[in-house]
């Protein structure tokens, strides 16, 4: 998983990161396979809080439950914000397009984070380069935020942002990828019948001779903080 590989090849700056009492805030998006993430942040990151896991959905947390260390919140990010709990490090991965009002989020995220904190925003383009059947593609795009227009609405409430974009190859076994497309994945596969889904992986099929697909995965780091006095 490239995100697992960028943590495990944190360098002297991003090792900044860490902090002696750090408490961590992961907010995930409901069909989010990545369960061990805030653990992989325990392991990366060393801190001595609990880190906190947000998630709507009941069985992800269940999941996440397996790991030592974590306190987990069933709720939408948008409504964990509200609790105005502080924080000093934040991972919100691959779940911006989940969040409705980004404006009224980011205003409340900034009067949640400490002084010296850092919200670390993993996305993806809104067109992704991910073989995806052509309605998947679409379903995908309408709800995931330009990075631009992202980036305004983060820098409107008074928060600095510095973005790092990282490329990685994959090279799946057909097989492997349609398990995961029949999975639903992501989250904007969920509203497609197995119909639509088996229809769409034919549409796939048809792109890739042999047996493996291969493409090339673009993901945006967002690093988040307040401005500078």
């Amino acid at each position: 998983m490239a995100f697992d590989r960028w943590l495990q090849e944190l360098d002297a700056e991003k090792g900044s990161w860490a902090s002696e009492n750090a408490s961590w805030q992961q907010v995930r998006g409901p069909g989010s396979g990545d369960r061990h993430i805030s653990h992989l942040l325990k392991q990366c990151v060393p801190h001595e809080s609990d880190a906190i896991c947000v998630d709507p959905s009941d069985a992800m947390l269940l999941n996440a439950e397996q790991y030592g260390g974590l306190r987990t919140y069933c709720e939408t990010a948008e409504k964990f914000v509200q609790r105005q709990v502080q924080l000093d490090r934040i991972l919100i991965k691959e779940s911006i397009h989940h969040i409705r009002n980004r404006q009224s989020f980011w205003t409340k995220i900034r009067s949640s984070l400490m002084p010296d904190g850092r919200v670390l925003v993993v996305t993806r383009p809104s067109f992704p380069e991910f073989p995806l059947f052509t309605r998947g593609i679409t379903a995908f795009s309408e709800s995931q935020p330009e990075l631009d227009i992202l980036l305004e609405e983060i820098s409107a409430p008074g928060l600095n942002t510095v973005t790092n974009t990282e490329t990685y190859y994959v090279e799946i076994p057909k097989e492997r990828w349609y398990t995961m497309l029949r999975a639903r994945f992501m989250s904007s596969l969920a509203g497609f019948t197995s119909g639509e889904i088996e229809q769409g992986i034919l549409e796939v099929d048809g792109q890739f001779d042999g047996d493996q697909i291969r493409f090339t995965d673009r993901l945006f780091f967002v690093v988040i903080e307040h401005e500078s006095k």
